[in-house]
């Protein structure tokens, strides 16, 4: 397992963990790329929401996917 699914499993398990919101939307952001290729916010706050059920800030989604777009090599997405 990855640090990042380490990190987005154990903000899911602990409500009062801190940058959980971060956290579980950097996952959000790596399985929206994983799954479309040119993956938006909304894609952030909807797997965030569905897969997570967790409510992520635009904000936070926005910055999450941009981080992940800029370090994430394309045979990996």
């Amino acid at each position: 397992m990855t640090p990042l699914w380490r990190t987005v499993l154990s903000a899911l398990q602990d409500p009062d963990a801190p940058g959980r919101e971060e956290a579980i939307a950097r996952g959000a952001a790596a399985l929206a790329l994983k799954r479309i290729c040119e993956a938006t916010v909304d894609d952030v706050l909807e797997i965030g929401l569905y897969e997570f059920g967790v409510v992520i800030k635009p904000q936070t989604a926005q910055a999450a996917l941009t981080a992940h777009q800029g370090t994430e090599p394309e045979q990996e997405r």
